[in-house]
């Protein structure tokens, strides 16, 4: 593979998890009391945009990228369009103005993150798909760099140094509401950065293509029929519940347990630090322990992980289970990504990789998200109560995932139906 082209992808992934890590771990102080004062319910409905997002988006942008306009074009106008839907919530002051303009903005978004995987899957061609997690790698790496890059940011209103360009009107001295402004401007940056991606053009219809061939989102579900691939994306599912709880709790939890706020956003790049630090050894686990095993025991770190949170204290222990979070995504999300390209055929990839994207960002976080605002409205500061509800879920998940799901040589089922067709 052209050194070229893996920085051209590289830098893709590191742009699209560098706007998201902006935004979506900085969003709760916005909403909070040192920001627009939203109610707990009120933070929770906030974050079920990206789940909305997920749901709703992938239907109309992954059979676009699919089947109408090259899959680099259509990413470019979802980041150009969703920079400036970012840059107006940041000027909201209550609810209904900011949930909408996200909810807009995650439509756009959502779809955009299984783009980039089938973008980067294409381009590599199947014999090299062990590439993806070190490309998928520079994700991680973005968030890390957003992450310290907003802490930074907000410790640079005590800078004296930069009081003559924040004295700038449409400027400004830092505030929470700049995780959103920021993001923005990068996603401007990144929407026009798009037009150099690899050039992914659509696979077009037959007119005798049957009705689920014609459409690549009926064809993605027909790989449902198959027992594993279903089970897979169930649970996948159940896990994003989880996900939504961690987005949706822990910028609060370090909060209430005596983190500096200006420090919060850069605590919870842990995860992605450790995310990081094991994304090379994912081809090695799932060769050495496959694609079942190594999602238990990525799904057995987000169990430790919310088992350990429940007891609360010591606080250097509290900081030290945010590594799990990456952890578990690496081991859990990546190596199912890794199998549900192998499980899709060539023309319904990003339509495949967007089913994933709905059950996970989608129903999981949404569900997630609702359920966390209720919790923290219910138990307010009583973190015990809230992470055993997600800590009892996960041992269920593992439980069904380990009785249920059979590892078969799903690429090669493909191939020969491809063949027989």
């Amino acid at each position: 593979m052209p050194l070229s082209l893996r920085i051209k992808l590289s830098a893709m992934m590191f742009l699209q998890y560098f706007v998201w890590g902006l935004w979506l771990p900085g969003l709760g102080q916005f909403l909070d009391k040192d920001g627009i004062g939203l109610a707990a319910d009120e933070q929770g409905w906030i974050y079920t945009v990206y789940g909305f997002g997920a749901i709703i988006g992938p239907v109309a942008v992954g059979q676009l990228a699919d089947r109408f306009f090259s899959t680099e074009k259509v990413m470019a106008f979802c980041h150009l369009f969703g920079g400036v839907l970012l840059i107006g919530s940041a000027y909201t002051k209550s609810f209904w103005p900011l949930f909408t303009l996200l909810f807009v903005y995650c439509n756009l978004y959502m779809p955009s993150m299984g783009l980039s995987n089938s973008i980067t899957f294409r381009a590599i061609g199947e014999e090299n798909q062990t590439r993806f997690p070190g490309i998928r790698l520079w994700g991680t790496i973005g968030w890390i760099a957003a992450g310290q890059f907003l802490s930074q940011y907000y410790k640079s209103a005590d800078t004296p140094l930069f009081d003559s360009i924040y004295s700038i009107a449409w400027i400004g001295k830092p505030a929470f509401r700049d995780c959103l402004r920021l993001a923005g401007l990068f996603s401007l940056i990144y929407g026009v950065y798009c037009f150099w991606l690899p050039h992914t053009p659509p696979v077009p219809m037959k007119s005798t293509d049957p009705i689920d061939k014609r459409s690549a989102i009926l064809e993605s579900l027909e790989l449902m029929r198959n027992r594993s691939f279903a089970v897979l994306v169930t649970i996948t599912g159940l896990v994003g519940i989880m996900l939504a709880f961690y987005f949706g709790c822990e910028n609060f939890f370090l909060g209430d347990i005596g983190t500096d706020q200006k420090e919060i956003v850069s605590f919870m790049t842990l995860g992605q630090v450790a995310e990081f630090a094991l994304m090379a050894i994912v081809p090695l686990a799932v060769e050495k322990f496959g694609v079942k095993n190594t999602m238990l025991i990525g799904a057995g770190a987000w169990a430790l992980r919310f088992g350990l949170s429940a007891i609360g204290k010591p606080w250097w222990l509290m900081i030290s289970t945010i590594g799990l979070h990456g952890f578990a995504f690496g081991f859990f999300f990546v190596v199912a990504q890794m199998y549900v390209d192998r499980a899709a055929s060539s023309d319904i990839k990003a339509s495949a990789q967007n089913l994933l994207v709905f059950v996970v960002y989608g129903l999981g976080t949404i569900v997630g998200s609702i359920l966390s605002g209720r919790l923290r409205s219910m138990f307010p500061h009583d973190w015990s109560k809230i992470w055993i509800g997600p800590f009892v879920l996960t041992i269920l998940c593992i439980l069904a995932f380990a009785l249920l799901f059979r590892e078969e040589t799903i690429a090669t089922k493909k191939a020969a139906a491809e063949g027989t067709a």
